[in-house]
């Protein structure tokens, strides 16, 4: 009898440990001090190789949209959008964050779309970066910005937000940059993720122009209602929001390469329309050059 006692206070305490472990491994994860936190220069070296722009006829400057991928990283719809938005006279900057970590697509499905690594909070210096090598170019004009974000890539831009709102640095960073979205003229969003350890469910945002979204009904992957519920308060608080929500399609239905297993589907007619969205408001936002 004193021996099973034993052997059950022996269970408790192990279970007591791995229990305060996991909670202590989770505080981290979610307060950002499981990474290193470097200065802004070492997060600008770590993507800046894999940044690619794409420049409309002239030397500029001209307007530029960052193209944000989503968790599966840069795939044929982040070029598609790209060339779109070069042919509307605008240059094009395709921000890759997955290469630079070592993440290939197979691993990207199952790690970053399960939120396993790299969640938005840690992207969003991605995104600081991106924005820094954007003002250092001459041949695109630093007043004249547009961010574009896919699922994963809006959740990036949106914690952004979140953390700019309160002076917080991005996770795996030191500190915040000052005026990040600065020259930044609007934002738009593709099926963005706004739902679970995403912050700007809890925090406010003050966005440096409008945002305009684009949201799947009934999404499995990212929840338009509580990308709903975000764009609400940001409404609320003051900026000019605005969003349409596709029926009949699923999440990334603009993405013409889904993995084999995959049940997301490509819908050309959505993703015209879609990309017709874009290109309308890149001449609303980047004027006056493309009005």
């Amino acid at each position: 009898m004193q021996t099973a006692f034993w052997i059950a206070g022996g269970l408790g305490g192990v279970l007591m440990a791995f229990a305060g472990f996991v909670a202590w491994m989770l505080w981290r994860r979610i307060t950002g001090r499981h990474l290193a936190r470097w200065e802004n220069p070492r997060r600008r070296a770590l993507i800046e190789p894999y940044v690619t722009t794409l420049y409309p006829p002239g030397d500029g400057p001209h307007p530029c949209v960052l193209i944000l991928h989503g968790c599966g990283g840069v795939r044929r719809v982040s070029h598609a959008y790209a060339e779109a938005a070069v042919k509307a006279g605008c240059a094009a900057m395709i921000v890759d964050s997955l290469t630079p970590r070592g993440i290939d697509y197979e691993m990207a499905l199952a790690q970053v779309c399960t939120g396993r690594v790299l969640w938005g909070r840690e992207r969003a210096g991605d995104l600081y970066a991106a924005l820094d090598i954007a003002r250092d170019d001459p041949r695109l004009d630093p007043q004249r910005i547009v961010l574009v974000g896919w699922s994963h890539g809006a959740w990036a831009i949106l914690d952004a937000l979140a953390l700019d709102h309160d002076g917080q640095a991005p996770d795996g960073m030191k500190r915040a940059p000052d005026a990040p979205f600065k020259g930044v003229t609007g934002i738009f969003l593709i099926y963005p993720y706004a739902s679970g350890p995403a912050l700007v469910r809890r925090k406010s945002i003050e966005p440096p122009g409008p945002i305009e979204a684009i949201l799947v009904e009934h999404d499995t992957m990212a929840s338009e209602t509580d990308a709903v519920a975000v764009l609400e308060q940001a409404k609320k608080d003051g900026a000019s929001v605005r969003w349409s929500t596709y029926g009949g399609v699923t999440h990334a239905f603009d993405e013409p390469d889904h993995h084999p297993q995959s049940l997301l589907r490509y819908d050309s007619e959505a993703t015209a329309m879609a990309r017709t969205q874009f290109v309308a408001f890149l001449k609303r936002r980047l004027t006056p050059k493309l009005a």
